[in-house]
């Protein structure tokens, strides 16, 4: 299946776009996920388009859309999203149109519950033609705005709870999934474990015990470690016992620098993420850095070590900090996880001192202690009265 929507055109930049390749078509694979028959009158079908960040694309298949289900009963749901997500949609919806591996370079363009192309903007408006669309940027309102029962209004709430509508005055509210993680946590709609047969043939790939590392290799914000970093990561891991398997998308992910190691990324069973989960599903941990690469182990229960910087962690009652990845980690996570406070510069310009850390954390785990390492800040004091704060908006 393809859609055209526009003639192609030479390589343009606007405010609140990138600049990219014009293209007059994309190629997708339709997948059909039951035998509901599709609706012949447009009303009843509704096109949401996932095309954003791996993180917070999560955040839609385990709580976003399972509020569009509630809020669409008995609607023809159909998803728009990335080349080998089919299993993220499976159980939930009637067919998942998932765009052609020629394309992925688009995924340079995605951004936190939206994108900055000027290609998925005309496929949104073209798929209009068989259905409503729900576009990327309108699924993130249910993690980050509450919703008036009343009047309809919708408004950013994550750091602090307001009690009434502010347009209407209304206490009929739909709150976000950021603003209550206690009690919108519980009602995740899973993502289903890979079959047991799938388990077993990641049984035989995996030696244990095992440590998958994602390694990013992203053009979007950079944050990217160099290979020889990996090699001395790779060697310590090897060091405590630890065979080692590097995972990812090849799109975004650096090809393994060590030639013994078995690089999933490149594999063309990689591209099943059934497939990427019962790797997982047979890893003692995962290792990342500034990455939501996370997703994956925490979905399956299966512990994670990840680097990020504190400010993306720690929401502050003052409104210093945004930290949704704090939140997202919180509403993704099904199992223990570790992380090490570091900001990015710090680590590259002292990568030593960074692999002496993951050696002091992977120690930490093996004890079962997932408390958070305070690292490589620049002002610890100020990291631990964010810390601070964090706790009591959450609590």
């Amino acid at each position: 299946m393809s859609l055209a929507f526009f003639r192609s055109k030479e390589n343009e930049r606007s405010p609140s776009r990138v600049s990219e390749q014009r293209l007059g078509e994309l190629r997708f694979t339709v997948h059909k996920l039951n035998h509901r028959p599709k609706p012949k009158t447009r009303d009843r079908i509704k096109i949401i388009s996932c095309f954003s960040e791996f993180g917070c694309e999560m955040i839609g298949s385990l709580y976003c859309i399972p509020r569009l289900l509630k809020r669409y009963p008995g609607a023809y749901i159909i998803v728009m999203g990335w080349y080998g997500r089919e299993y993220l949609y499976r159980h939930l919806v009637d067919e998942f149109w998932e765009i052609k591996e020629e394309h992925m370079w688009l995924r340079d363009t995605a951004r936190a519950f939206h994108n900055l192309s000027h290609n998925l903007k005309k496929l949104e408006e073209a798929a209009t033609e068989f259905g409503d669309v729900i576009p990327a940027v309108a699924l993130g309102k249910y993690a980050v705005c509450n919703m008036c029962r009343t009047c309809g209004k919708f408004w950013h709430e994550w750091r602090r709870k307001t009690e009434c509508c502010p347009a209407c005055q209304s206490t009929l509210l739909v709150r976000s999934i950021f603003t209550d993680i206690e009690k919108n946590r519980p009602q995740a709609k899973q993502i289903p474990r890979p079959s047991l047969e799938l388990q077993e043939w990641a049984k035989g790939l995996v030696k244990k015990p095992a440590v998958g590392i994602f390694a990013r290799a992203r053009k979007t914000y950079g944050r990217n470690l160099p290979a020889e970093f990996y090699v001395k990561l790779i060697t310590r891991l090897e060091s405590c016992g630890y065979s080692v398997v590097w995972l990812g998308e090849k799109q975004s992910t650096l090809p393994c620098p060590v030639d013994h190691i078995m690089d999933f990324s490149r594999m063309p069973e990689s591209r099943d993420l059934e497939k990427t989960l019962a790797i997982i599903c047979n890893l003692e941990f995962t290792i990342q850095f500034w990455t939501a690469s996370t997703r994956l182990a925490g979905i399956m229960g299966i512990p994670f070590l990840l680097f990020e910087s504190p400010e993306q962690i720690y929401a502050s009652l003052s409104g210093i900090m945004g930290a949704q990845e704090g939140k997202r980690l919180e509403l993704s996570s099904f199992g223990p996880k570790k992380i090490v406070l570091a900001h990015y510069m710090s680590v590259l310009e002292d990568q030593d001192r960074a692999l002496d850390l993951v050696d002091k954390a992977v120690a930490e785990m093996k004890e079962g202690n997932y408390e958070e390492i305070l690292g490589m800040v620049e002002d610890e004091q100020f990291i631990a009265q964010l810390q601070q704060e964090h706790k009591e908006m959450l609590t």
